[in-house]
């Protein structure tokens, strides 16, 4: 963790700009860490300046609430982020794939939750912009490599939505999440690529 020095005040006239970032960094990734522990609507001001070792003037002098902490936290998370298509050289495996990658980020395997994030999405609007721009850059990266793929390979006709599909499948299973208190299991995603996935895609030729 950042040490209490750097993290202590704002940056002293004629400071190195690059320290000043580290020290919002290192607070931005505090918030994270609180959200993915607690929840959003238990993260607060005082909470991330504790463990952050920051004061809470220094914090105030930069964002204003906790939602602007948290969805700059997002975006600089997302920064250089270069979405990776899964290559299991068939159009199923490949949504298989995508599937498990969005259960994953709905439970927050490694990460904060989508789901911990759903009652502030909702009820803050540069949040939500934050991550419905996420979401939206993932799925174009990932469902036009995968489409690009299948059509190579015959198995889709040019022109066949993948990305939409994927905002589909992460649709229901944050749906299903919501209603059932847990991510989808193994049997209900292989359902969801065969019996929904794979004929809308079908569909489409």
């Amino acid at each position: 963790m950042t040490s209490a020095n750097d993290l202590s005040g704002p940056s002293r006239a004629g400071g190195s700009p690059s320290r000043g970032r580290r020290r919002e960094d290192a607070i931005l990734a505090v918030a994270l860490e609180l959200v993915g522990e607690a929840g959003f609507d238990r993260l607060s001001v005082d909470a991330i300046a504790a463990r952050a070792r920051a004061s809470k003037e220094t914090i105030y002098s930069r964002w204003r609430t906790k939602d602007e902490i948290v969805a700059e936290a997002l975006r600089r998370q997302s920064e250089g982020y270069a979405p990776e298509a899964p290559d299991t050289g068939s159009l199923r495996g490949d949504l298989r794939k995508v599937i498990d990658a969005q259960a994953a980020a709905l439970g927050g395997e490694g990460d904060v939750s989508l789901l911990s994030l759903v009652g502030a999405v909702r009820d803050h609007p540069g949040l939500r912009d934050t991550v419905r721009a996420h979401i939206e850059h993932t799925h174009a990266a990932i469902g036009g490599a995968v489409a690009r793929r299948a059509i190579a390979r015959g198995e889709l006709a040019a022109g066949a939505d993948v990305a939409t599909c994927m905002t589909l499948a992460l649709s229901h299973l944050l749906f299903s999440a919501l209603l059932n208190g847990s991510v989808p299991g193994h049997a209900d995603r292989d359902k969801l690529v065969d019996q929904v996935l794979l004929p809308v895609l079908a569909s489409q030729a």
